[in-house]
């Protein structure tokens, strides 16, 4: 908080989200490395689509614990619809509902040695064509009984499949 002139900054990771079970897990562990590192006393995350809290909710959230400014932060490489089109429309809407706050937009993430690290690293670990579909087997954990998502009720849902895997265990 700048006590000079009582500011006090929350961060909002924006991002698309998504209908799949566990989808945003890596952006609520990003959320909390941020919250331990001290960047602001307040960092929450808004989704632009499907996943909660929406955007408008996460700039709620902010001034409910006493943001007067807001940092929004695009989890997104590039600079494409979602951040150059839709987050200032997002950004519009939360100033009108929220005129007391001040709005400041980051640059998407674009090019970074620690993620070019992350690449490399990530391709270092590379996995068989069987082994892919292990994160969704991770998912189960987050899934949620969404008619809306493109896994519900298919033999690929997560939570089918844990389902069907105890069921089989028990006869």
């Amino acid at each position: 908080m700048d006590r000079e002139r009582n500011i006090v900054t929350g961060v909002i990771l924006f991002a698309h989200g998504s209908l799949l079970c566990g989808a945003g897990q890596s952006l609520l562990v990003h959320a909390q490395r941020l919250r331990e590192s001290g960047v602001a006393p307040i960092v929450e995350i808004g989704y632009l689509n499907y996943s909660e809290p929406r955007f408008i909710e996460a700039v709620a959230r902010c001034a409910e614990r006493g943001a007067t400014r807001i940092i929004v932060t695009p989890y997104f490489l590039i600079p494409g619809k979602f951040v150059s089109v839709d987050l200032p429309r997002a950004v519009a809407e939360a100033e009108r509902q929220f005129p007391a706050l001040s709005f400041s937009v980051a640059s998407a993430i674009g090019f970074d040695e620690r993620l070019a690290d992350a690449l490399i690293s990530a391709a270092e670990g590379a996995k068989s064509e069987e082994a892919w579909g292990d994160a969704l087997g991770e998912a189960v954990a987050f899934c949620r009984a969404l008619p809306e998502c493109p896994l519900y009720e298919t033999t690929a849902c997560p939570r089918g499949a844990k389902q069907r895997e105890e069921v089989a265990q028990n006869v």
